[in-house]
Formats: C-alpha cells, structure tokens, sequence
C-alpha cells in the first residue's frame, strides 16, 4: 500500500481526524479512555481537525459498522485496542469486514511473535498466532513494545486507518514511530500558540480577559485540567505572557502546557532551590505529581509519607503533646512536619500537608474538607488552614495542587494566592 492510494487526503487544511477506542472495559467504565486526548493534544497543533472520538465495544460489528457509518467524513481514522490475542480482540476482522477482503496470515510476523515471546521466556499459543494475520492489503506498523503488532489500511471510501494496541506503553510508542512521522509530513503548520496556564482562575472571568487583550472571541480555546488548572490555547502569532503575569501574578503558572508541576521544577532548577515533602492526607500524591515530571530529580530531594499520628511522631519527631493539645490536623503540627522535613534533607523548601479528606474523622472544630499546610523555607515557617468542599478525592485532589501551587510561588519569590474561596 502507498500513500497514494490515500486519495482523500488532499489539499492542506482538509485532514480531519476521527478516533476510536475499542473494548467492553471502556463502555462499562472499568477503565477511564485516554488515548483521545493523547491523539488530540499531537495531532492538533499541526493543523489537523479531530473531529470525533467514539467507543464501541468487543461485539462482532460494531467497529465495522462505526468504519462504514462514521459520525462525520473524515480523511484519517486511528483505532486503539483489539489487537490482542484471544477471542475478543476483533479488530483485525472488524476492519477486513469493512474492507471487504479476508483475513491472511503472514508466516514472517507469525516468527517474530515467537521470538519476542520467546526471548521474554514465554511460549507461544495458538491464540497469539492470531496476531499475525492482517486484512488483505494492510502493512503492518511495527511494535518494539509488545506482541501485537499494529495495522495501517486504506478503506474503500479513502480513508487511512491506524489500528493501535490498547495497552498505554505500546499504544504511546507507536503513536511516536509511526502517526507522528506520517502526520508530520503532511502538516498544515506546525508552530504551535502559546498555550498559558493558571491556577484556580474562574473560567468565565478568564475568557472575558482574553477576550478583551485579543479584540475576538474566536480565536482562543480554553480547558479546565483537573480540579483547579485551567489551559488557555492561543492562535499562533499571539503572545499574552506578559499581560497575564501583571494580571494574575502567581495564579498564572506560565506558558507550555507542562502544568504547575512542570513549571515548579524549571522553578527551582532555574533558582538553584530544592524542595522535601511531609505529607499525610495526600498519601504520596504531591510526592507523584513532581516526579512525574523529567529531571525532578535534579530539585527534588525526597519526602515522608506520614499518615499515622505515630509516623509523624517517630519519622519526623512532632512532640506527642502537639498531637495532643492542638490535633493532628492544625498548624502547630505541619509546622513541626515542615521544619523536620527541611532540616532532615537539607532542602530549600520544605513542605507539608495534613487535613480531613472524609467521608468521616470530621469534628465540629476540624470538619471534613479541613486542609492545614505548612511551609518552611529560609524565610521562615508559616502555615495556612484552607475549607474545601467535595468528596474524599476531591479533598485531596485539591490539597495537591494547592501544594504545588504554594510550591511553585514561593521558589518564584511570589505572594502566595489564597483562592481557597474559589474552590469551596
């Protein structure tokens, strides 16, 4: 097959993109869907118009009759999952059903499946010999990651599909090796807008000052990440950077797309500062967000996961009677759990967090969604009680991206922004 025979795709500006994902666990809601967004977020800034995204489930048909009847013309389609051995995997027959061709085995793939099972100590079944058969007329899309490899194929109304493996590891490094080099060739413009970032800004207020610094209402999309971030995509060309760090000073995390996490590491790596944790109702979570990120390492020194009042006590040396007089819940606490985690690591900054996520531990004085952080840095200890309303993993969802957020001012030299208000 060449690229040739991808008659729809024709002149720049035309390539409309729609996605599928395949499999019962996603229409039950045993796993969230991710690979739209991912296919989206690459796909997008190069000019390309994702125009759908469906699911549809393992049932025999379904994906073909969603090839034959897509919800709207496209020129290019992107499968992921139903790639896998057993008998629910359809995928290949579901696009030689829409095709109208067969299935054929190729005896070379059948031998490299062997020898990448092979080689992991695993002995092939028949059902993996299932993976070497492909529609009539397809290439394959080689995986460096897994057994089953991936699909490209024309449809008879001109549309390229690529047939990805669901699996998130297999599915990303095929993303990168094969759509993103085809993709590439063939897009409209690759120079992205400035994509700016704030913190806990209200969506409506927000749009009405882009809306005023652009003079147009159509030119800017924004989306709210999470539970406080909010992304604002701006038009190539358009730079609002400056504008929006006078208006909203630490509220306005910076340009990228990186997140408050991304931007708190070039923070510190710019400034020379390091940063330790002591967490306790965020069970580790902030600890994950910034080693989430590449080179973390380089600023952050490590943390203490203290849920227990005896945690806190024998890891961090709180004084009992502090538990005792003021709960393990209030500002004298994470003051003590932020002093020891700076001292102790020889951090810069040292931050910590304790609070009632729920449903229940609740008092009439420290109810449910009471959050007490505290912070110690060269400047001195401080601490700060914030009410949020929400379930449990709302609570703490909130408490980590405040964290990150006071974090993140204070390797700035910024005011720290209370907008506890905002999200209760």
């Amino acid at each position: 097959m060449t690229d040739a025979n991808e008659n729809k795709i024709s002149q720049p500006g035309q390539i409309r993109v729609g996605v599928i994902a395949v499999g019962d666990e996603i229409l039950e809601g045993r796993i969230q869907e991710c690979h739209g967004r991912t296919i989206s977020n690459l796909l997008t800034p190069l000019g390309f118009e994702v125009a759908w995204h469906l699911s549809v489930g393992d049932t025999p048909g379904a994906l073909a009759s969603a090839l034959k009847s897509p919800p709207a013309a496209t020129e290019v389609i992107i499968i992921s999952g139903g790639l896998g051995p057993t008998a629910d995997d359809r995928t290949r027959q579901e696009i030689a059903d829409a095709v109208g061709v067969p299935l054929e085995e190729d005896p070379d793939c059948w031998q490299r499946i062997r020898t990448y099972l092979e080689d992991r100590g695993v002995s092939p079944s028949s059902n993996n010999r299932n993976q070497a058969f492909r529609p009539k007329g397809s290439d394959w899309l080689e995986n460096d990651q897994g057994s089953a490899p991936g699909l490209k194929t024309v449809l008879p109304g001109g549309e390229t599909t690529f047939a990805l493996p669901g699996v998130p590891v297999e599915f990303n490094a095929m993303v990168q090796s094969h759509l993103l080099p085809w993709a590439r060739a063939r897009a409209v413009d690759d120079t992205e807008g400035e994509i700016l970032e704030f913190i806990a800004v209200p969506e409506s207020k927000l749009d009405e000052w882009v809306v005023e610094q652009m003079g147009r209402a159509d030119l800017h999309h924004i989306c709210v990440k999470g539970t406080t971030q909010i992304e604002v995509r701006l038009p190539a060309g358009v730079s609002l950077h400056e504008a929006a760090s006078r208006q909203y000073r630490s509220r306005f995390s910076g340009c990228g797309g990186i997140g408050t996490e991304g931007h708190l590491v070039e923070a510190a790596r710019s400034s020379g500062q390091s940063v330790a944790l002591a967490e306790s109702c965020t069970g580790g979570m902030i600890s994950t967000k910034i080693t989430d990120v590449p080179g973390s390492s380089e600023i952050f020194l490590g943390g203490w996961n203290c849920y227990s009042n005896s945690m806190k006590v024998t890891e961090l040396s709180v004084d009992p009677s502090r538990i005792d007089d003021f709960g393990a819940v209030s500002g004298e606490v994470v003051e003590a759990m932020a002093l020891a985690a700076r001292d102790r690591s020889g951090a810069d900054v040292a931050l910590s967090v304790s609070g009632v996520a729920g449903p229940s531990g609740g008092t009439h004085e420290c109810p449910v969604g009471t959050v007490w952080m505290g912070l110690a840095s060269a400047a001195g200890i401080r601490s700060h009680r914030y009410q949020w309303k929400g379930n449990r993993q709302r609570v703490r969802e909130l408490a980590t991206q405040y964290a990150l957020h006071v974090l993140l001012a204070t390797l700035r030299g910024q005011e720290i922004h209370r907008w506890s208000n905002l999200e209760s």
